[in-house]
């Protein structure tokens, strides 16, 4: 059975059974609108990573040793901070964070310890013995923060500034939201007259989920609203407004009822699927009510069966490869890297196929049982637009040379901005830089050397001194190699104190000792000053360790930062570190995790890029079964993809999970025009037209439906702009612009390149 049967089929079952077709569709809606109560949102970065990644697996171990992965800053500013007043306030604040169920431990100068030289041995003090009582004790006090060398990670060089770090386990479940639903609680009790700030990724990823829920609540109804002014003013019937509207209703409701049945969590750039789905799925619908109203206005005398049956034998094989291309176009995402791009992919996929047979079955169904518009007969209705068309598509035949010519050189100049494009994963940036959340992250990073941390877990013989000088080895290069660190933090720093303070202070003692030994008598030393858990974070077991943990703070976060500190760090553990080797260093936390999803972002896109092209472009060639016509079809999409790289770059626009989204819907829209235009002008010229007035006719109908799919679409998402979360302000520019794009590819740049060349496909 070929597809024009099934198409012929399915117009039957429209014909003869229109309201049991409707009443199936209904209760499926139902069926999968069910479950979607129950769907959960999920914010976590490694949820975007495949599961068996070798920096899950390692966070996922430091997590089973230390209880701790991620760290909360939270910083607290006043000009009387050290006064008796302030320090017992917030020191109700620092029982009030430890007690939140997912704070592992804090630190902060109410609890830390520095070791002092000691006749004979050490000491182990705490910095805050009491609060102070008098001008004296408060001076004593400031002598022992100087002395501790904790200035510049728990308080300030002009002691305006102190620091709580909250050491957070976060496992693969862990509740962004619920998380800073408490600590919010809690740190608003304490906050004036002080300011307070908050910086982590954890924060982040809620703040995003909060901006993204905001945002599409209220700017979705908007640009509903304006899509549904502009198709009004198209169609000028609620049938052709509607209709196409419900149809994309019905698929964001058929994929989000399909994730909630399979248990499928939404992570952060699924907020997109309906701004795709929209983009994407009223394409079919529009197109068919077009034509549906053209074969309408033509012949008054029809019968609504014979209109439709006219329509779906014009339309049923261009909307077939439209749809079909789409779906090949986000599958092509099932070969990104990052396990929730791939299931966007799927989802978006499914979404845009229910789209399609819905065109197919419900537009029919209900054309069938609803009256024709009366307002059709009237002889001037649409023929401002029609005009328009026609007169649009004999302007780019006309000046098809100048108009290519200067085309392709604007290109090619403006592509020069490809190589500048920037990725950019760090979830501060998606906010804008004067949000508070931004503006903690700059006080944060200026004052304590930032709130992002790499985390180095390291599997040995953690108390033999050899093992303990390459631990000293690899955290000094990395903090020499790497601008962006501001400090490290390891087992080694703590062994080489106590030896130098055992020594009184030797300088050239400021070393790991020889002895094993030695290494394990200061340790039993220090058991019996300080207490069971102040070494939790970094040794595994205090009586003989077999893994630490190394720390690594960075003050200034930057994708392309994040990324060459992780390349250098991993490179030099491969080229020291093998087999034989005292220890095997593994890159864990946060900042690891950013490096890893930003190449999978890059590669992903490559690669998937380059599939989907590929793939439509052979599509192409054996639909119009030639090579000229497979070129011409992908042209467009091509083209657009350039632009929007090209925009990308030089307007500082950076490379993210959402805006690495949007190749596909350039792919598939860019199709969609360049198929719906040449099949319909292949039709005309095969009934005999010539070029001309087959283009001319190919505009009036086919250009019609392109024209008002991508005007209402451009109109409708350039609320977006107005959001305050770059991500979607990002994506709403680009999406306007590749949409826009495409309408002058399926419109502009294919009738001046059909009228130059005259391919012989078209002929055939």
């Amino acid at each position: 059975m070929n597809l024009k049967s099934i198409i012929k089929r399915i117009f039957l079952l429209d014909a003869y059974y229109p309201r049991t077709i409707i009443a199936s569709i209904i209760l499926l809606t139902i069926f999968f609108m069910w479950k979607i109560p129950e769907l959960k949102i999920d914010p976590g970065l490694r949820s975007l990573v495949p599961p068996n990644h070798k920096i899950v697996k390692n966070m996922e171990l430091a997590e089973d040793l230390f209880s701790s992965n991620e760290i909360v800053i939270i910083a607290v500013e006043s000009e009387d901070l050290l006064s008796r007043t302030s320090l017992m306030k917030f020191s109700s604040m620092h029982d009030s964070l430890a007690s939140i169920p997912s704070v592992s431990r804090v630190g902060s100068i109410y609890n830390q310890k520095y070791i002092v030289p000691d006749d004979g041995g050490f000491e182990i003090q705490k910095i805050l013995q009491k609060i102070p009582e008098d001008s004296i004790e408060t001076s004593n006090f400031i002598e022992t923060i100087q002395a501790s060398e904790i200035i510049g990670s728990l308080i300030s060089s002009d002691l305006n500034i102190m620091c709580f770090v909250a050491q957070i386990s976060a496992p693969t479940d862990f509740d962004e939201i619920a998380f800073r639903k408490n600590l919010f609680r809690i740190v608003n009790r304490f906050e004036d007259p002080e300011n307070i700030y908050i910086a982590s990724s954890i924060i982040s990823a809620a703040e995003s989920i909060d901006s993204v829920k905001r945002d599409m609540r209220t700017f979705t109804p908007i640009a509903l609203g304006l899509m549904i002014v502009l198709l009004i003013l198209s169609f000028r019937s609620w049938t052709g407004t509607f209709l196409p509207l419900f149809v994309v209703a019905f698929s964001i409701l058929w994929t989000f009822g399909l994730m909630a049945w399979l248990g499928i969590s939404v992570p952060i750039i699924g907020g997109l699927i309906p701004i795709m789905l929209i983009a994407i799925a009223n394409n079919y619908g529009i197109h068919i009510i077009s034509h549906y109203y053209e074969f309408t206005k033509l012949d008054q005398n029809l019968d609504r069966v014979e209109i439709l049956k006219r329509t779906m034998k014009r339309l049923g094989m261009p909307i077939f490869l439209a749809g079909f291309t789409t779906v090949i176009s986000f599958l092509s995402l099932l070969t990104h890297e990052l396990t929730k791009v791939r299931e966007i992919g799927a989802l978006v996929s499914f979404g845009i196929a229910v789209s399609f047979f819905l065109s197919l079955l419900f537009i029919p169904a209900i054309l069938i049982l609803v009256p024709r518009p009366t307002y059709l007969g009237k002889e001037k209705s649409l023929e401002a637009v029609n005009n328009f068309l026609v007169n649009w598509g004999k302007f780019f035949v006309k000046n098809n040379s100048t108009f290519l010519i200067l085309l392709f050189s604007g290109m090619f100049l403006f592509s020069f901005g490809i190589r500048d494009i920037t990725i950019d994963t760090v979830p501060d940036n998606y906010f804008p830089k004067d949000s508070k959340i931004r503006r903690a992250s700059a006080v944060i990073n200026e004052v304590f050397g930032g709130s992002t941390q790499l985390n180095i877990l390291i599997e040995g013989d953690i108390y033999d001194p050899n093992s303990l000088n390459h631990i000293d080895k690899l955290m000094n290069h990395i903090k020499e190699k790497n601008d962006v660190v501001s400090s490290t933090y390891s087992i080694a720093d703590v062994i080489k104190k106590m030896h130098f303070s055992f020594n009184n202070g030797n300088i050239d003692s400021l070393k790991i000792p020889f002895s094993r030994d030695l290494i394990e008598q200061y340790m039993f030393l220090y058991s019996i000053a300080g207490e069971d858990n102040d070494f939790d974070l970094i040794l595994n077991d205090t009586d003989d360790p077999n893994y630490s943990q190394g720390f690594v703070r960075i003050k200034k976060v930057s994708t392309a930062d994040l990324m060459a500190l992780v390349d250098d760090t991993e490179d030099y553990i491969h080229s020291n570190y093998y087999d034989g080797n005292p220890i095997n260093p593994m890159l864990s936390g946060p900042a690891a995790l950013l490096g890893a999803v930003s190449h999978s972002v890059i590669r992903g896109q490559i690669i998937s890029l380059a599939m989907a092209s590929l793939i439509l472009f052979m599509i192409m060639a054996i639909v119009f079964r030639s090579f000229v016509g497979g070129v011409l079809a992908s042209l467009p999409m091509m083209l657009a993809v350039i632009l929007i790289f090209s925009l990308l770059g030089n307007f500082g626009i950076p490379l993210n999970m959402t805006t690495s989204l949007l190749t596909c819907i350039l792919v598939g829209v860019g199709i969609d025009y360049s198929v719906h235009f040449l099949w319909h002008l292949r039709e005309y010229l095969r009934e005999g037209y010539d070029l001309d007035s087959a283009i001319s006719n190919t505009m009036k109908v086919s250009g019609k439906g392109i024209l008002f799919n991508g005007v209402s679409v451009i109109v409708g998402f350039s609320v977006l702009m107005f959001s305050v979360f770059m991500p979607l302000k990002e994506f709403s520019i680009l999406i306007m612009a590749s949409i826009g794009f495409c309408l002058v590819g399926g419109m502009a740049i294919l009738p001046a390149i059909v009228s130059l060349i005259k391919p012989s496909f078209l002929y055939k």
